[in-house]
């Protein structure tokens, strides 16, 4: 457990004299994205493609810092993020019996990303909560189920 934390801090510190460098100024200011959309693009590709552990949210966690984004700008990112989700993918739906095998998994791939945007927007170190957060009523989900969801997803995160 020592050895995964101290792993950890050295890869933190290291991404961050990375992203503080000379170099990764110019090249912030050469590729023609503002951080905004640096941002949203990585959170997306984060959310799709990479297994969301501690590493990974620290990543996200360090790039926001880097972005100095505000809060405001950072609910602004969730939020669109969220939108265009269930514009691709639907709402989330909590009861899904009934559904063939594809729905079914689709549906549950709703939840995992669901889960994961929201776990992300509760983060104090990510995004205040004084923010204009909306993630659950775009996603159509409850208190009662965005509690369910948070707590299944902090579970496969801490058996993963």
């Amino acid at each position: 457990m020592a050895y995964a934390g101290l792993t950890f801090v050295i890869a933190f510190v290291k991404t961050l004299r990375k992203s503080n460098s000379p170099k990764a100024k110019r090249h912030k200011l050469q590729i023609g994205f503002g951080m905004e959309e640096i941002l949203r693009k990585y959170i997306r590709y984060a959310m799709n493609e990479k297994p969301f552990n501690p590493g990974m949210l620290a990543d996200l966690i360090q790039l926001r810092k880097a972005s100095m984004l505000n809060d405001a700008q950072v609910a602004k990112i969730l939020n669109e993020i969220s939108r265009q989700i269930v514009r691709d993918k639907g709402l989330v739906v909590m009861d899904i019996s009934g559904y063939s095998e594809k729905g079914f998994k689709r549906k549950l791939a709703m939840h995992a990303l669901f889960g994961k945007i929201f776990y992300l927007s509760e983060l104090p170190e990510f995004c205040s909560r004084e923010s204009s957060l909306i993630i659950k009523e775009i996603f159509g989900v409850t208190d009662e189920d965005a509690v369910t969801l948070l707590l299944l997803l902090k579970n496969d995160v801490s058996h993963g």
